[in-house]
Order: C-alpha cells, then structure tokens, then sequence
C-alpha cells in the first residue's frame, strides 16, 4: 500500500496581506487551517481532521508543507502554535486503520514512510522550524500517542486541565515509536519514560504538569488564552530562550533526527512482528475512540477499522 504524498503544489495557499514577499504562506486545506498574528509574530495552525482526529498522511503532509513555509521564511516567526480545531482532542496519534492494513499487507517500507512523515514534523518542532521559532503546543483535549509525542517535541507545552495525556500502545504489544522515550526521558527522566510507555499510562494533564512534562495548565476553554500570557512573558528575554535553545541542540541532551529514526526502525520491525490478537486490540481501540468522537461530534462521520 503507498502512502499518500501531496506535493505543496496541491495545497491552497493564503497570501498573507500587508507582509513581505518572503513571509510565510497560509495554509488553507480540508484538514489544516494556519493564520498569522502580526503583534505577537504568532503562526497558529490549526489541525482539523475529519473522522477519527489522528495524524493521516494527508494530515501529515499539510503539517510538513506549513512547517516547510515557515523555514522558507526566517526571521517572520516568533512563534509556532500546533493547535487542534476539533473539540475535545487535541490528536489521538497514529493512523491505526493505516498502520493495520499495512501490517496485514506486510508492506514495511510503506510503515517506514508514514512513520518518516512524522519524525520529521517531529524534528522540525524540536528544531524550531529550523527558522528560530519557538514552537508550542496547545492543548485543549486529549492527546494520546503521537498526539502526545506531537506536543512534546515543542519547546512550551499548554495544557487545559482535565486533558488525556499518555501513550496507549503497549495495549495492542507496541510501544509510541515517534519520539515518545527520547522526548520523555529527556524532560523527565529515563524512569518516568518507561513507567509511562511500558504501563501504557494515560493521565490528566495536571500530572503530567508534576511530572515536568507540561510547562503550563490552563483551564478549560482558556489555552489559547494562556498561550498569548507566556508569548507576552517571553517577549523581553525572546533572543535568550533562542540562544538556550540553540545551545542545546549542542549538548548531551540534544535531540537529533538520527536518534529519532533509529528508534522508529526498531518501532517498524516491532509492528511488523504484531499477531491477529494484536491487531484486533487496535481494533477496538480504534472502534472505542470512533464511537467516543462520534458521540462529541455527531454528523461528522468516521473512520472504521
């Protein structure tokens, strides 16, 4: 089975009006929606999939095509905010229905290339953009998996209490293959990393805040509010935190894209080897969570396993 890969060519683009010629470009598709705020130097991208809410390769390739439109830009981002559109779920991660088929079909050069789509977006967060943004996550539902890698790899986490956090997959004889122990362990500790992945804990966001893992809570309906109070903090000492983190991409602790994709090899060799009760473990839990947003969402339809 190939993965989807829409070019940037494929995806509408809004001019920003009023900006340069070389500031970033908007974009506007079916399931990503970015605006710009010129006081703050803010991008706010919206994720907005439809069915169940977890990164697709199509979702993944309007994620990578913004983030790309940023780098192309420099210097016109001071802030990079991942935000979800969908009430209630900020992300619920992987693409189980994907990674089923492609595991009955054996194909893993095909998992390979999904899971390649997003360590890069993983690494391009944890790199700034590779522009000198700061990167954040928003967070205003659940965020399991790689929804939950997804936010890590920024450098602020918001976080509205009584949010899901964790990582699910040891349920179905996985473990989160996109960062999830780097990530963690480096934030937290090697411990807390595999007490999480290992027990396949999922928490409120107020114990993920004890465990260092978000930066900031909000309550409910007031993340984004939150989020323009630390970018107002940060302002004054904004070219400090750039350097801090700049210099940590130099030290023990640094995060690189090798790392990343050594791990998620070992995490595709792992899925490849997932028996028929695995897999329909994954398939429940895919059931469980289309009901779940099909119930908060009515009318939006959803994506069976």
């Amino acid at each position: 089975m190939q993965i989807i890969d829409r070019s940037r060519a494929h995806l509408h683009t809004v001019p920003l009006p009023g900006m340069a010629a070389n500031a970033p470009r908007l974009l506007s598709t079916p399931l990503l929606t970015s605006r710009y705020e010129a006081d703050t130097r803010a991008l706010w991208m919206y994720a907005h999939p439809t069915g169940r809410p977890c990164f697709t390769p199509e979702l993944l390739a309007d994620v990578l095509a913004q983030q790309q439109e940023v780098e192309l830009a420099p210097g016109t981002v001071d802030f990079f905010l991942n935000c979800s559109g969908v009430s209630g779920v900020y992300n619920l991660g992987g693409d189980l229905d994907l990674f089923q088929k492609l595991v009955e079909a054996g194909d893993e050069d095909g998992l390979m290339r999904y899971a390649e789509a997003c360590i890069r977006a993983i690494n391009n967060n944890v790199a700034g953009l590779h522009a000198d943004a700061v990167s954040m996550a928003v967070v205003q539902g659940d965020a399991l998996g790689g929804g939950f890698e997804a936010a890590l790899s920024c450098h602020v986490v918001i976080a509205e209490r009584g949010a899901k956090m964790g990582f699910p997959e040891m349920l179905f004889n996985l473990f989160p293959g996109m960062g999830a122990y780097s990530l963690v362990a480096r934030k937290a500790g090697p411990r807390v990393a595999e007490d999480l992945i290992l027990n396949a804990r999922v928490l409120p966001a107020e114990k993920m805040h004890e465990l260092g893992l978000v930066d900031h809570l909000a309550e409910p309906g007031r993340g984004e509010w939150v989020a323009r109070d630390v970018m107002r903090q940060m302002a004054t000492q904004l070219k400090g935190f750039r350097a801090f983190q700049r210099a940590k991409m130099h030290a023990y602790v640094r995060l690189t894209y090798q790392e990343l994709e050594d791990v998620t090899r070992e995490w595709v060799r792992g899925a490849m080897k997932l028996d028929r009760k695995d897999l329909r473990t994954m398939e429940r839990l895919v059931k469980a969570q289309n009901r779940m947003h099909a119930a908060n969402h009515p009318g939006t339809g959803s994506v069976s396993a």
